[in-house]
């Protein structure tokens, strides 16, 4: 079961990175190219999704693996495969894919939100305001304001930028009180599982 939840929390944490990594990439480097910028997207999201999907499938059927963990897997693996194969037919609507697919990771971020509040944290708030603000900058994504290749890119950077940080300041947060509460109890807590 600690394994499980060891491979859980590097799934997140390895998302929160790559997260940061593309933010940054796409905010200095915006002119990388609408190709260039689709495999990388691809070949993140591709990797993203399966390591979701293995995590999911490695999980004790008692611990009741998260099915929306498994379906978003799939949806980001199936978009990533897409990505590497058509980049340029992707390019044109990426700004809208990328919208969808941030709406759905801040929905996704909800169940964080949920176990810092029945964890009684005082600030579980600021989890819940990253989130809601995660599914602003999707909507914003979504409807593409921006016409230029370069903002887009760079918005998307930002965006990115954004989802990574909040959620790596989620996961810490969730680890601090999991671990006083494991402290104070005497019985096994799942920070994961906490519904």
């Amino acid at each position: 079961m600690v394994d499980t939840l060891k491979r859980a929390r590097v799934s997140f944490l390895l998302a929160s990175v790559l997260y940061v990594i593309l933010g940054l990439v796409l905010l200095i480097w915006p002119g990388v190219g609408g190709v260039a910028l689709c495999r990388l997207l691809g070949a993140a999201l591709l990797l993203y999704g399966l390591v979701n999907i293995v995590g999911f499938l490695l999980r004790d059927r008692e611990m009741g693996g998260f099915r929306l963990e498994l379906l978003f897997g799939i949806i980001a693996a199936a978009t990533g495969l897409f990505f590497l194969l058509q980049p340029l037919a992707v390019f044109s609507i990426l700004s809208m894919v990328m919208g969808v697919y941030v709406i759905i990771d801040s929905l996704v971020a909800l169940n964080r939100v949920r176990a810092l509040y029945r964890m009684e944290y005082p600030y579980w708030w600021v989890s819940l305001l990253l989130t809601i603000l995660g599914v602003v900058l999707g909507a914003v994504l979504l409807w593409r304001p921006f016409v230029a290749v370069e903002a887009v890119a760079m918005l998307i950077g930002a965006v990115f930028l954004f989802l990574g940080l909040a959620d790596l300041w989620s996961i810490w947060k969730l680890s601090r009180l999991t671990k006083a509460l494991r402290e104070t109890l005497p019985i096994e807590v799942d920070p994961i599982d906490l519904e």
